[in-house]
């Protein structure tokens, strides 16, 4: 990651909506510098501000944007500006638009939605970038290239069409192979000759996530297309995209090879209610992704907001201690950079309340500025943690965006439901072990297992040989592998595995057989009883329970209702020098959380206990550890801090032994003192950053 002195700090910067008013201009870098910023990302929608016609360049505003920025010290995250195409090329170019499932090609406007295929638009992206890459590749501000913004969606064009039977052709080789794996017999849906299919049936699910598979690589093309000519051009100099968390079609974990470093948008919705706590915990898994996806590198935060946006059901404001809290949260779990969108609050356009530093009043009086200088203040403290990322925990949680497509393609588990099973899977058990006090990994199905002490697959629902395979053996050779309900349903081609669930041949792994599952109503209440459940020995399942015979497996918990009375649904088999758990029922919360007390008790994992909400999380810095408290929660929790002294951010305190966490209170530990911004964050640029390649 950065090779720079402290976190950087900043927004997305629009100059281009404000070239008639150079006096906002100008006012600009003064308020950057009185908020601690010291990078920004520019010119991300400005492709006709920069190219008004074709081949008629307009760089001088930038230019002057450029050389402000290097005259005040910061740092430019230069855009190129292809996720939304100019009125013109759209226009003289309609093949570049896209066209939806029902075949009607979309109206210039919008963003996001160019197609991926079209040769014209990666001629015309690849143009604009060789220009901007020549013009300022020797510019003392330029530090990173931001591709795109938010790359996402698909087009079903005749290009895009003909592109897919291609990818077809090379993956599978034959129509036969491929109507074998599609199991196309069904319904009478055999092809013929290739230009027959589709790039859309529901009733062939096969086709389901081949064509998300094929629309991610068509993705990754579209990057590696517009980063040639700035790698050609400006090689020591990385590039990057925004990624969106789990978006659904988009497999990052393919992505991140592609790409110098990885970046991610995260936008936590304010929550007054209790269970804040819950969503802040669902972005530490966001967070936890980013790393893994990074290889467990330092990351991006690229955009956040300072405040409320403006597109959710409810936009809430921000409470006392919540902004500064999303800001450490995401340094804690690794990121050297943090931006908002948006710098500045513009005066038209759907985006025109959403949050921003600078509010309309234009100055730097508001609430929000005053937070953001506040954030400015305690990111230059931390630069002992740049460059270095938080400790490899000993727990690895597999997240398979692949599993997801095959669950969401088939049909179930329940008529109608739209919601993403497998990732609400992953994230409930997140939340169960970091409320267990236990660190987790998130990882990929390919990533090396060895050194992490168990592995867990929340409802890995498509499932390889070749996974198979290896999870295998991380467990003979004395890992714990936790499984849990809806493993191993699959192949890749969402064919049911022969043979008995859980596929392939994972039997003798688990020491059970999965006969049937049995899907229940909201409000249906089915028992669970084991010892792990504390003082009550029981727990419920919600919406999924399997019927499981114990095959040599030991039995720690069996369902107490209706016809399922006395059928085990946590069972636990040793495997090789090694330990599998299974889960054959979506427990309640509580359980959940029970399970994973019993797991780390058993098998001896360190964890660190504390009250529901609060977690801890510890960095490795240049100096040693940094450890960050933060109290999720919307009330005061009383923790117990030992011999150690923290400091509360808000006010710098110093808190040790007993001490009453505020409302999302952060406290830190292992930085000698909070440096005045003004005499470390402005210096001037003799280098970009050199990012570390993930």
């Amino acid at each position: 990651m950065p090779a720079c002195e402290r976190v950087l700090y900043g927004a997305d910067y629009n100059p281009d909506q404000w070239l008639h008013d150079d006096a906002v201009l100008r006012n600009d870098i003064a308020l950057m510098r009185r908020v601690g910023a010291t990078s920004a990302s520019i010119g991300i929608f400005s492709w006709t501000a920069l190219e008004p016609s074709p081949g008629v360049y307009t760089f001088g505003w930038l230019d002057e944007v450029m050389d402000r920025f290097a005259q005040a010290g910061l740092r430019a995250f230069l855009a190129t500006p292809s996720g939304s195409k100019p009125m013109w090329l759209s226009e003289l170019h309609p093949e570049i638009r896209r066209v939806g499932r029902d075949g009607r090609r979309e109206p210039s406007g919008g963003r996001h939605n160019h197609c991926l295929t079209s040769p014209m638009y990666r001629a015309a992206t690849a143009r604009i970038n060789r220009e901007l890459a020549l013009r300022y590749a020797q510019h003392p501000a330029l530090a990173l290239w931001h591709i795109g913004n938010e790359f996402n969606g698909d087009c079903h064009c005749e290009l895009c069409k003909h592109s897919f039977h291609a990818w077809l052709r090379r993956r599978y080789g034959s129509l036969d192979r491929l109507n074998r794996v599609w199991w196309t017999s069904f319904w009478n849906h055999t092809f013929t000759d290739w230009s027959q299919i589709p790039t859309h049936d529901p009733s062939i699910d096969g086709l389901c996530v081949d064509w998300l598979r094929y629309s991610n690589d068509q993705h990754v093309s579209f990057l590696e297309n517009e980063m040639a000519p700035l790698r050609e051009l400006t090689p020591d100099v990385p590039c990057t995209t925004n990624f969106m968390g789990t978006n659904r079609a988009t497999n990052y974990w393919r992505w991140a090879g592609a790409l110098d470093c990885i970046s991610n948008d995260v936008y936590p919705m304010p929550d007054d209610r209790d269970d804040a706590w819950r969503r802040a915990l669902s972005t530490d898994f966001t967070h936890s992704l980013m790393r893994g996806l990074a290889g467990g590198k330092p990351w991006l935060l690229m955009e956040c907001s300072p405040s409320s946006v403006n597109w959710g059901k409810i936009n809430k404001l921000k409470r006392p201690g919540v902004h500064l809290q999303e800001v450490l949260q995401a340094v804690a779990n690794g990121a050297d950079v943090v931006h908002y969108f948006q710098w500045r609050k513009g005066c038209g356009g759907c985006e025109k309340f959403h949050g921003a530093v600078v509010d309309h009043e234009g100055g730097d009086g508001s609430r929000v500025f005053g937070e953001c200088a506040e954030v400015g203040r305690v990111l230059a403290s931390l630069s002992p943690v740049v460059g270095f990322s938080p400790r490899r925990a000993a727990v690895a949680m597999i997240y398979d965006w692949e599993a997801r497509w095959a669950l969401e393609a088939s049909v179930g588990p329940k008529a109608g439901d739209s919601g993403d099973r497998y990732t609400e899977a992953c994230i409930e058990h997140f939340r169960a072990l970091r409320t267990a006090g236990v660190e987790v990994d998130l990882v990929s199905v390919e990533t090396d297992l060895s050194g992490y002490r168990a592995v867990i697959t929340p409802a890995l629902y498509s499932l390889s040989e070749a996974t198979a395979r290896r999870l295998t053996t991380f467990t003979e050779q004395g890992g714990v592998w936790v499984a849990t309900y809806l493993t191993g349903y699959v192949d890749p081609h969402n064919l049911c595995w022969r043979g008995g669930f859980p596929g392939p041949r994972l039997r003798e792994v688990f020491g059970l057989w999965n006969e049937e599952v049995d899907y229940l109503h909201d409000d249906e209440n089915t028992i669970i009883r084991g010892d792990m459940f504390g003082r009550a020995r029981e727990t419920h399942a919600l919406d999924i329970i399997e019927r499981i015979h114990a095959e040599g497996a030991r039995v720690l918990a069996t369902l107490e209702s209706d016809f399922h009375t006395g059928l085990p649904v946590i069972l636990r088999h040793h495997c090789g020098n090694g330990e599998t758990f299974y889960l054959g029922a979506r427990l309640a919360e509580a359980g959940t959380w029970a399970f994973y007390e019993f797991l780390a008790a058993e098998i001896g994992l360190e964890r660190t206990v504390l009250p529901r909400g609060v977690v801890r999380k510890c960095r490795v810095g240049a100096d040693g550890p940094v450890e960050f408290l933060f109290n999720y929660n919307r009330r005061s929790v009383e923790v117990d801090l030992g011999p150690h002294t923290f400091h509360r951010l808000t006010d710098g305190q110093a808190c040790r032994g007993t001490t009453t966490l505020l409302p999302y209170d952060s406290l830190l530990r292992g930085v000698s003192r909070l440096q005045d911004t003004e005499t470390t964050a402005h210096r001037p640029i003799a280098q970009p950053i050199a990012l570390q390649p993930s």
